[in-house]
């Protein structure tokens, strides 16, 4: 039997051999030998998913801290109606997301360049899960599993470390690597590809870890997926941990998904429809959407699956997209999208008295502590709808798409009535509806991306920033107007510095455009007008 030493008391998994670089090494000082699948239920735990952990100050540079900083439903805020002073967020968040937010060659240095954060907390974070799951993978078969209970623990356990692996390769690839294109997925490099746990290190080779292609990369995430919903289909997650522990229905969402970035349309049809079809998936009613109340709790019936943090409902309720001056908004293009009716509209944002800007108010709670719900790392059975819709819709299925379609709507709207669409206006109509569901949920990056290769209907956008800078003592100095072009190389982050300047001869890296501001024109000189009717007298000769 395989045996492989790992850390129980400290939630950190030590392998026998050590990893050559910094994404892949983990140390401990309390080890024991993984006998049980116990065991190894407790190293998923503590090692391969991500905790939720207590965000004070809002968005940042850390683990998928800046996904909701990239879109066109984020800009910032300039003065107010009481003066230009910045509220805390200027400090905290604004200012150190001044990289990311402006879409930088160099996302690590802060507005002025005055500081500079690590690019790489994401990379390292995932590939150290990545591992963990990687090992368990490995030696979960060989683990004893005869009695009844064993062997439900082993599918689940199986099944949520392919998931996990899956779900953490599937952002990488959507950070560090291009869309995915059926006609060149074969060619594009994506990320590196680690499934085995043992540690593949050559001191005469001077690059340690190469790219995969992203065709590569995507075949494995369905791979891990469908092996997901296999396993955890034989052994259902138990309800009382579904919120934090993938299940079959979070498996298929996220296939479901990776095969509409896959553009696999009657593949993603099936699986989305299988979510669908489940027993435990429920669509919240137009009650369940309360003024004050916060919506996605863990309460919530809709919610499948979270892990990690949630930077964009941080505690400081001043420091996360409030519309105040020195803070982010909700933009007006997001916020005019959602008609009168929609309860949405009415709950999940507010408009700042102060700054007539749009802040997102209670779309998630706001808690004491650490937060259930994920911005990043979220599953929800209404994504299984509008998953199905477009799948349906690329496939020319315009009635069903409708019909599809119009059960999420109805609960969202009220006084509901479906409008007749079919072809290109219904494909943009699902994808309006996936952008007013899920905005500040990580996926509008992703998806602007996915679209803009889309071989059927492609949809390009340019999207525009505006960069309200303040000074130190929070006075307003400047505004700075930002684009990301359509087809913008920026789409895809480069790889970590850390990583590049590790080998001797570096994987190739993404190549980022160095971005300026885009200077406003001046405004012409007003000159008086001419008064036709009323000449101004000549002077007396």
């Amino acid at each position: 039997m395989k045996q492989y030493i790992f850390s129980l008391g400290l939630g950190l998994l030590a392998l026998t051999t050590v990893s050559c670089n910094d994404f892949l090494d983990q140390y401990s000082q309390d080890l024991v030998v993984a006998k049980s699948v116990t065991d190894l239920n407790e190293l998923l735990i503590g090692d391969v998913y991500l905790r939720s952990h207590e965000v004070s100050k809002g968005m940042n540079a850390g683990v998928y801290g800046f996904v909701n900083a990239l879109d066109d439903d984020i800009n910032t805020t300039g003065t107010s109606q009481q003066g230009n002073i910045a509220n805390t967020a200027w400090t905290h968040t604004l200012a150190p997301l001044y990289g990311y937010f402006t879409w930088q060659q160099d996302v690590r240095y802060n507005y002025g360049a005055t500081n500079k954060a690590g690019d790489d907390a994401t990379w390292k974070t995932l590939y150290s899960r990545i591992s963990h799951a990687n090992n368990i993978i490995d030696i979960i078969d060989e683990m004893p599993h005869a009695t009844k209970e064993d062997e439900a623990l082993y599918h689940r356990v199986k099944g949520e470390a392919h998931f996990a692996r899956a779900q953490f390769y599937l952002a990488l690839a959507n950070l560090y690597g291009k869309a995915y294109r059926p006609d060149s997925a074969a060619t594009d490099l994506c990320v590196p590809l680690k499934l085995t746990p043992h540690v593949e290190h050559d001191k005469d080779k001077p690059t340690q870890f190469e790219r995969a292609t992203t065709g590569q990369v995507y075949a494995q995430v369905v791979a891990d997926l469908n092996l997901a919903v296999e396993q955890l289909t034989l052994s259902p997650q138990p309800d009382r941990y579904r919120l934090h522990r993938a299940s079959a229905e979070a498996a298929g969402v996220l296939l479901s998904r990776t095969l509409l970035y896959m553009q696999r349309w009657a593949e993603a049809e099936q699986a989305a429809k299988r979510v669908v079809e489940s027993p435990r998936v429920k669509l919240a009613a137009l009650t369940d959407f309360q003024m004050g109340k916060p919506f996605l709790t863990r309460n919530n019936p809709e919610v499948l699956f979270s892990q990690g943090a949630n930077y964009v409902a941080a505690q400081d309720k001043g420091t996360s997209l409030t519309g105040a001056p020195g803070d982010f908004c909700v933009t007006r293009e997001l916020y005019d999208s959602y008609v009168d009716t929609d309860v949405r509209k009415q709950v999940f944002f507010s408009v700042n008295g102060l700054s007539d800007s749009i802040s997102l108010s209670n779309k998630y709670e706001r808690v004491t502590g650490e937060n259930h719900i994920s911005d990043g790392f979220l599953l929800r059975a209404s994504e299984a709808y509008l998953n199905l819709a477009e799948a349906q819709a690329m496939q020319g299925k315009d009635a069903e798409a409708s019909a599809t379609l119009a059960r999420l709507q109805q609960r969202r709207i009220a006084d509901y009535t479906p409008t007749p669409l079919t072809g290109a206006a219904l494909v943009e109509e699902i994808r309006a509806e996936r952008r007013r569901e899920f905005c500040f949920e990580g996926q509008r990056w992703f998806d602007l991306r996915r679209y803009a290769v889309n071989a059927t209907r492609p949809q390009q956008k340019s999207i525009v920033h505006v960069f309200n800078a303040y000074s130190n003592s929070n006075a307003f100095l400047t505004t700075h107007t930002f684009v990301l072009p359509a087809g913008d190389p920026a789409h895809t982050f480069s790889i970590p510095l850390s990583v590049i300047e590790f080998d001797k001869v570096p994987m190739p890296n993404n190549i980022r455009p160095k971005r300026e501001e885009v200077k406003q024109p001046k405004p012409l000189p007003v000159l008086p007008a001419d008064d036709e009717d009323n000449p101004t007298p000549s002077p007396a000769p």
